[in-house]
């Protein structure tokens, strides 16, 4: 039976122990990443099976709801033994003071009105870089022979100041209209992988200042790139290309899964493509139980 548990009374290291069992277990489960980016969330627990589900939560107006925390990309439910009915059961067992809820799961059964499928890419390192090359696109292998100017001011291990101070003063930040307290997420997440040790950033630089830097975490079989961007001198450079490329060769023949953490967007989906990506999907579940005309309102 699934139980609803609020924060103060989770067992975290029960928690997280249960997590370790589960075969589709992702980062984003963890108690730690769970407290950096959506402090005080509850949880929906089914100790018989092993599943669980975070349950991040807000009131506005009033009103309880459910959200996804900014950089996570998945919050369950992960399971010992995950079903396609898994899903449905734990968005059914959601408690009735969530009259609202715009969350992303991980796969299931899929279907209206609830529940609709999101575009994640990914692709297997467990080859020699030559092999994983040669699945890249024509373009982009292309690409990849202009970025000499790039790979001088390569650099491995970017100071995590300097890539948050990168992230968030960015023109792109900007434009994709990333909110204040979602920058204080970015930088907890952040800060904390890297006292973890789960997480390293990497970049571009030209005359000496950032043009182009990502940050990837290292977790549970997968290489996720968590969050990059390039400004308008680190595309004229092709960074992007050339920081993906370089961080793909140093872990080829890894048995990890390089997960570029999702995007419906189709420019940079067919951008992440381009280094052999396959698709696959997680799934959004939209809950809206409020009565009218609330329910006419989006938190």
């Amino acid at each position: 039976m699934i139980r609803y548990v609020r924060h103060n009374d989770i067992d975290v290291a029960a928690w997280d122990a249960r997590l370790e069992r589960c075969a589709n277990k992702l980062w984003y489960g963890l108690s730690w990443t769970l407290n950096a980016a959506a402090p005080g969330w509850d949880a929906l627990i089914d100790e018989e099976s092993g599943a669980q589900m975070a349950l991040p939560w807000r009131r506005k107006f009033g009103i309880t709801y459910a959200y996804q925390p900014f950089l996570l990309q998945q919050l369950g439910p992960f399971a010992a033994g995950p079903s396609t009915t898994d899903t449905a059961r734990f968005i059914d067992a959601m408690p009735s003071h969530i009259r609202f809820a715009d969350i992303y799961l991980c796969p299931g059964t899929s279907g209206p009105p609830m529940l609709t499928e999101q575009q994640n890419i990914t692709f297997r390192l467990n080859a020699p870089i030559e092999v994983l090359r040669g699945r890249y696109s024509e373009n982009h292998r292309r690409t990849l022979k202009k970025t000499g100017e790039t790979a001088a001011g390569w650099e491995p291990r970017v100071p995590l100041p300097d890539i948050t101070a990168f992230l968030i003063g960015s023109e792109q930040f900007r434009k994709w209209g990333i909110k204040p307290d979602q920058q204080q997420a970015l930088m907890r997440v952040l800060s904390t992988a890297d006292e973890r040790g789960h997480g390293f950033a990497c970049g571009v630089r030209s005359g000496g200042a950032l043009v182009g830097a990502a940050y990837f975490v290292k977790w549970g079989g997968r290489l996720i790139f968590l969050k990059g961007l390039a400004n308008d001198e680190g595309r004229r450079l092709h960074a992007m290309h050339y920081l993906i490329d370089r961080v793909i060769a140093e872990h080829a023949g890894q048995d990890l899964l390089f997960d570029f953490a999702g995007t419906n967007d189709p420019d940079l989906a067919r951008f992440y493509m381009g280094f052999g990506g396959e698709r696959s999907v997680y799934l959004r579940a939209l809950v809206n139980k409020l009565p009218f005309p609330l329910n006419l309102l989006r938190t």
